[in-house]
């Protein structure tokens, strides 16, 4: 995949009393004006908070259990001799239960593995949707510096009519042309104006447009640079955001099977278990008011066993399919760059044409000029000769810009 190398200068200064505005500073405060950037920040916060509770888990845990009431069939043990009954009576019981992971098999390792997929996920659809801005603002930033090019050939074009109007007007008076002739050009002169006057107001649109998006305000008066690039090419690899968003998605997928298989591996933990009777249990000449008991825990689930077959087919379905939304992308990627690289390569050869037809049409204007100072041609001939070296002209701006922004079409399809 071919691509033009650009050399580009990032700045925006100022250049005697004219302010100088590059398409990369437009991309750069687009990007920190955009509201969605913010999301990055909360992002990494929630990330941040959701890690420390995930880090609790080996925090001990305690749990109290109150049990009030009349309870019926509580056993009473006589002196020996004489008969034991049961009672019914009214009892508080308290249970407290303490619990201290020592090794839950991975789960909370996966579980922070989970949670660092989706904020990258997160971010990398952001990213995306940032690359979209990008493209938006080389539009415009292409837009604004195509009518500026046509209406730095209109005022050209002005100052050529105006000299042939000099001239007519001294022709007039030296009896050797008619004052029809000078309605010609002032007709010619009022027909550029209003095309420039158009031109402008197209150039005032995209400027408020522009400078909403980049947060900062753009004058009339604002220069925008024509990057400048060379004619070499080479080929790039493909950068996209999507590109990292696939990665964390296989990422999320691996993390969530690695909790799958934590969950079939036994826990160990210390436990502390409490009973605390009132009033107390009597057993012959003794009471019994509590109970408690200390120790190691082994907790293992046999639930999850049963489900880790198909929960490995699942993880295999899930990467495949991230696999080949992943190549689904590129190859649709690869199209649109080659079709881009097709077009780069037909503005090219335009613009070889534009050259060598504007030095025709230059040729056959001056030659008209003559002509007409003559009195061999019109002065129709010869302003329609001046039209058509003016449209040549016109034509070659446009593709030249044209070109400037399939470049950087190219450019951003690639990622670089």
């Amino acid at each position: 995949m071919k691509n033009v190398l650009f050399i580009l200068t990032v700045f925006m200064a100022f250049q005697g009393n004219a302010q100088m505005l590059t398409i990369e500073a437009c991309q750069d405060s687009a990007l920190r004006n955009y509201p969605l950037i913010q999301q990055f920040g909360l992002i990494e916060k929630s990330k941040e908070l959701n890690l420390s509770n995930a880090n609790k888990a080996y925090l001990p845990q305690f749990d109290i259990t109150l049990i009030g009431g009349i309870i019926n069939g509580m056993p009473s043990f006589s002196p020996p001799g004489s008969e034991s009954s049961s009672s019914t009576s009214e009892q508080l019981i308290a249970i407290g239960q303490l619990n201290q992971v020592i090794w839950d098999g991975g789960m909370t390792k996966a579980r922070k593995g989970i949670i660092e997929a989706n904020s990258e996920i997160e971010k990398a659809e952001i990213e995306v949707n940032l690359y979209q801005l990008k493209d938006r603002v080389n539009n415009l930033y292409f837009g604004v510096l195509l009518i500026d090019e046509q209406m730095a050939q209109l005022d050209l074009l002005t100052e050529t009519l105006k000299r042939n109007q000099k001239r007519i007007q001294s022709a007039i008076e030296n009896g050797t042309a008619f004052k029809s002739d000078e309605d010609e050009i002032k007709v010619e002169l009022i027909n550029v104006q209003q095309k420039r006057d158009e031109l402008r107001y197209n150039k005032l649109a995209y400027i408020k447009v522009l400078s909403a998006m980049i947060g900062l305000e753009i004058t009339e008066d604002v220069v925008f640079t024509r990057p400048a690039f060379g004619n070499t090419v080479e080929d790039l690899s493909i950068h996209r955001p999507e590109l990292a968003k696939f990665n964390s998605q296989r990422a999320l997928i691996e993390a969530q099977a690695k909790l799958n298989k934590a969950t079939l591996i036994p826990k160990f933990g210390l436990l502390g278990f409490g009973v605390f009777l009132t009033p107390g249990a009597d057993f012959g000449t003794s009471t019994l008011n509590n109970l408690l008991v200390a120790g190691l825990s082994l907790n293992w689930q046999l639930t999850p066993l049963y489900k880790n077959g198909n929960n490995k087919k699942l993880t295999e379905i899930n990467l495949q399919r991230i696999e080949n939304q992943e190549e689904t992308f590129l190859f649709n990627t690869n199209l649109e760059l080659s079709q881009t690289d097709v077009e780069l390569e037909k503005f090219r050869k335009l613009l070889a044409q534009d050259s060598e037809l504007l030095a025709l049409k230059s040729s056959i204007k001056e030659a008209y000029v003559v002509k007409q100072e003559n009195g061999v041609a019109t002065m129709s001939d010869m302003l329609d000769r001046i039209n058509d070296e003016n449209m040549t002209k016109q034509n070659m701006i446009m593709h030249e810009i044209q070109y400037l922004m399939k470049a950087y079409q190219y450019l951003n399809k690639s990622g670089n």
